[in-house]
């Protein structure tokens, strides 16, 4: 997909924008964040990241912004490998397809970019963010000791890409 291309996704949610993350998103990925993880991330890893970051919103009305993002999606690519850094939905937009929306973004985004194998990191305990990774194809790999700041494991999670 051509950059500055915008896509428009039908879902169970009203219409959706998705476009790349701007400096302007990262306070309501700051809520979004906070409402979603024991430890959300601090705005400097937003501000890390915004090359391969990208943001779903509702529209308001036909061909127009509402400017309130409904989730984003975290991504980074090192040599020929792609990084699930992070995925978040507001709470008022999960179980809507937003999540699947973005997920289908960043994937072609790493697609874009040529790369073969995306890893992605979930904490032990969260039975919900593995199983949602291994819907989209994502196998364990490896058990990583004391990955997050407060002592607890991460799974490896790797899934290869065609094309």
């Amino acid at each position: 997909m051509p950059k500055g291309v915008e896509v428009r996704l039908l879902s169970r949610a009203p219409m959706l924008s998705l476009r790349k993350f701007a400096p302007n998103d990262i306070g309501q990925a700051l809520e979004i964040s906070r409402a979603s993880f024991a430890e959300p991330w601090p705005k400097s890893e937003f501000e890390k990241y915004l090359d391969g970051s990208f943001v779903a919103e509702e529209d308001a009305v036909p061909n127009g912004r509402q400017d309130k993002i409904s989730g984003f999606v975290v991504g980074k690519t090192v040599g020929s490998q792609g990084i699930l850094k992070l995925i978040a939905v507001s709470p008022n937009y999960r179980g809507k397809g937003v999540a699947k929306s973005l997920m289908e973004r960043i994937f072609s985004y790493f697609t874009e970019k040529n790369i073969k194998e995306v890893v992605a990191h979930s904490r032990l305990h969260n039975k919900e963010g593995c199983s949602f990774l291994k819907s989209f194809g994502f196998e364990k790999t490896e058990t990583i000791k004391n990955y997050y700041r407060d002592g607890e494991d991460a799974y490896l999670m790797v899934k290869k890409l065609d094309g």
